[in-house]
């Protein structure tokens, strides 16, 4: 009896010991995208402070394909140990299950959210030789003109893609969309006018703005961003509680104990506070958020519901 005492005693203390111990190795923070973007960028700029903090390497794994669906599937069925790590966007968690007909893993069910790092706004971008200057005229025109204003995309069901069809479905007119193969692909078209608009990442053409080559008639996100406070929001040009963006998410493998979930949380919140990671950060065009992995769960529920009911109502798939 003492004997079988004192094995429960050990079964039940040890995950508490695991949490204090972890990491004994290093640590995989898998990117289900190319070396360089932003989701790559924000996940080297974490990766380097934990590393720091925990005496352990934490390596960055670039995982690319199938929208991101290659690096999510990994992570989610990787040991649920607190090694293998997804830094995550849109595109893997709230997007691609409504967009395919076979995703091998179930966003809700194979992840354990840890918190959300940071938001980026999207933003709609013309040509300069558009006749619109802000939103309002940008609707007017779309109306007058049904199905002849072309907006790029970087791919067919991209969370700019989706943005653009909320846009139309909100206020009632009709784009036509043309999707590339990235976003880089794009821009020489819409900086020639052969494309009137684009919708892009801040970050992505904020130089061809600043220099007058596009103009940006609003960001995407609820409220203005830190990095350019002069451009408006769709909410405040007519579109009442638009909201999307591209995010950077930290997830693990759902059966992660949640003492070793809650302790990434609690560092990756610390080095979020750093300076040197809110300037790297910044850099992406982003605001750093670092909310609990319950408000994590709950923008992620938010943020499929969302693109769910945008998908369905554009008739978007992908096989």
């Amino acid at each position: 009896m003492k004997r079988s005492y004192c094995c429960l005693l050990l079964l039940l203390c040890a995950p508490h010991a695991f949490a204090q111990t972890y990491p004994v190795k290093p640590v995989k923070v898998i990117v289900a995208f190319s070396a360089g973007g932003g989701t790559d960028l924000v996940a080297r700029a974490v990766a380097q402070k934990l590393a720091e903090r925990w005496g352990q390497s934490v390596l960055v794994d670039n995982r690319v394909g199938a929208s991101g669906m290659i690096g999510a599937d990994a992570v989610a069925k990787a040991s649920a140990d607190g090694y293998t790590l997804l830094m995550a966007s849109p595109q893997e968690i709230a997007v691609n299950h409504f967009l395919f007909a076979k995703v091998a893993y179930d966003p809700e069910r194979d992840f354990a959210p840890i918190t959300l790092v940071a938001v980026t706004p999207l933003v709609v971008a013309a040509y300069p030789g558009v006749p619109a200057k802000n939103m309002q005229d940008l609707v007017a025109l779309a109306k007058a003109k049904p199905g002849t204003l072309g907006f790029a995309s970087p791919g067919l069901g991209s969370t700019q893609h989706l943005t653009g069809e909320m846009i139309m479905d909100q206020a009632g007119i009709k784009l036509v969309h043309i999707p590339y193969k990235g976003a880089g692909q794009s821009i020489p078209d819409v900086l020639g006018g052969q494309v009137p608009l684009g919708i892009y990442g801040l970050l992505t053409i904020n130089q061809h703005a600043k220099s007058g080559k596009m103009r940006i008639l609003a960001v995407t996100t609820p409220k203005r961003a830190s990095s350019d406070p002069e451009i408006p929001t769709l909410a405040e040009s007519g579109f009442p509680g638009f909201d999307t963006s591209l995010w950077f998410g930290l997830l693990a493998p759902a059966a992660t104990p949640k003492d070793i979930v809650a302790k990434i949380h609690d560092d990756v919140i610390q080095a979020l506070k750093l300076p040197d990671v809110k300037a790297r950060i910044a850099e992406q065009g982003a605001d750093i958020v670092g909310d609990t992995p319950a408000e994590f769960a709950a923008f992620i529920a938010a943020e499929s519901a969302k693109y769910a009911k945008i998908i369905k109502q554009a008739g978007v798939k992908l096989d």
